[in-house]
């Protein structure tokens, strides 16, 4: 008989074990799918754990036996524990998340979730408190062993969670994207484009989270870095120091201004791909929160989600395409656009007009070219200043631009002077052309520091020979005569 009853008592013992054990990981599971956060799971399981801690502790203690009875209590306790864990922490996400304050949140979380839990535990602890008055005596011991369990349980939730919960973030990466840019953060953050919602969570859980504050450097010119950052909230400085690279106060010092970067843009880049030094300094304007990706992360993301780590991928060549489409247009505006008159350099009008002439000796059509000349610009520069001529310079490239068609090509021919060709325009046609840009030149009036100023210009016009040996120098010195003719003859009118 003794031995049948220990043999009962071991098999009690690990059911009890295997039980307790199985619960526990399923309550850190819940929690971890919840908040995706195994420190938030951990964190909840203490007042869960602590009420079946104080009530094996009591039994041993008081020498109670693991009975069919007590083996009941750990269950029982659990499962209430997890209950009123779940609400505290659900209520204390949603007041964190309007706010981001700790201290507010766990005030507002007990003054509205507390008195509930109170009530709950004391209704359950009385109920329980009857049957301590049982005769039988077992009965009357579980009664005692519930109502303990039930105020553990109460200064676990009360008392050991919100202490816990002062040292950790539960709010997620994911819930502060959509704090800092809104319900959807992949439509905000080139990074995310097209991914869905679960994707963009696995890309969160790999990277990592770092705040700035204003003034603060992200990294120095010089600098190797292999990372590169996505901006969540605030903005950067992009600037060359004109003071030297020992700048104490690179955000107010001299300095030549790049870029301003804000919420949903990506710096860095070029860095973490090559892990070159920096180009720039980078400088916070405001309190920046960024989201860091590096070679690790996209390992790690790599490893565990590869569908995921692929559009990832994608979207990173994306941004440095973009990137290098527009370091390229920059590149090739500056050196083929006059940057005061938005007209095509000479240089560069001259090649693309001999394609022009090559091309319609080869298949036909016709090709028309004049020079335009500004009549006594000097006076202007003399009478009102050399910035008062460039204004006049950019308005005159601005109305040349209106009058000449999508398919022509005009250019800065240098100085006040301007030229442009007219493709498939007859010798009538561009005439009337030239005529009609003459005539909104003389009768408008242009503003140029403060002042109206009147101006004329005189054109000369050329139209490629059909003899086959007139070459480009040919039409523009016919084009340039056919101007001398035009100023001597009295100006502002076309030959």
């Amino acid at each position: 008989r003794s031995r049948h009853r220990n043999c009962d008592r071991s098999r009690l013992a690990r059911g009890q074990v295997q039980s307790l054990s199985i619960t526990l990981v399923l309550v850190f599971g819940i929690m971890f799918l919840l908040f995706l956060s195994a420190k938030v799971g951990l964190i909840a399981m203490v007042p869960n754990i602590f009420p079946i801690i104080m009530n094996f502790g009591l039994m041993g203690w008081l020498g109670m036996e693991l009975s069919a009875a007590t083996s009941l209590i750990a269950g029982i306790a659990i499962g209430l524990a997890v209950d009123d864990t779940i609400h505290y922490l659900f209520r204390y996400n949603r007041e964190f998340k309007i706010d981001l304050d700790k201290e507010r949140s766990l005030t507002s979380t007990v003054g509205h979730i507390g008195r509930p839990i109170i009530f709950t535990s004391l209704t359950i602890s009385l109920g329980f408190s009857v049957v301590m008055f049982s005769s039988f005596q077992p009965t009357a011991a579980f009664g005692l062993l519930m109502v303990i369990t039930m105020a553990s349980a109460l200064i676990g939730d009360l008392f050991l969670l919100p202490a816990l919960m002062q040292h950790v973030e539960l709010v997620t990466l994911w819930d502060l994207l959509r704090l800092k840019l809104g319900e959807d953060p992949q439509e905000g953050i080139p990074l995310f484009h097209g991914l869905a919602r679960s994707q963009v969570h696995y890309v969160l859980m790999a990277g990592a989270l770092r705040k700035l504050k204003a003034g603060e450097i992200l990294f120095k010119k010089g600098e190797r870095s292999d990372s590169m950052y996505a901006i969540l909230s605030g903005s950067l400085e992009v600037a060359e120091l004109l003071g030297g690279e020992d700048e104490k106060d690179p955000l107010h010092g001299p300095k030549k201004f790049i870029a301003q970067l804000d919420s949903g843009s990506v710096v860095g880049a070029m860095g973490m791909v090559r892990s070159r030094e920096r180009s720039a300094w980078v400088t916070a304007r405001t309190p920046v929160e960024l989201f860091e990706v590096n070679e690790r992360m996209i390992k790690r993301l790599q490893w565990l989600y590869p569908p995921t780590a692929q559009k990832f991928f994608f979207n990173l060549m994306t941004i440095l395409s973009d990137r290098l489409e527009q370091t390229t247009n920059r590149l090739t505006g500056m050196t083929t656009v006059d940057s005061l008159t938005g007209l095509m350099h000479r240089n560069h009008f001259l090649d693309v007009q001999k394609e022009e002439v090559h091309r319609v000796k080869r298949y036909g059509g016709q090709l028309s070219f004049f020079i335009m000349d500004i009549d006594h610009f000097w006076l202007v520069n003399y009478w009102h200043g050399f910035q008062a001529g460039d204004q006049i310079l950019a308005q005159v490239g601005k109305i040349i631009r209106q009058y000449v068609r999508l398919n022509d090509v005009a250019c800065r021919w240098g100085g006040q002077q301007f030229a442009g060709f007219l493709i498939n325009a007859p010798e009538t046609q561009a005439r009337a052309t030239c005529e009609r840009l003459a005539r909104s030149l003389s009768e408008g009036y242009f503003k140029a520091e403060g002042r109206m100023i009147r101006i004329t210009a005189s054109f000369g016009q050329a139209t490629l020979a059909a003899e086959p040996d007139e070459s480009v120098d040919d039409l523009i010195r016919r084009a340039a005569q056919a101007l001398e003719r035009a100023k001597r003859s009295g100006r502002n009118h076309v030959e």
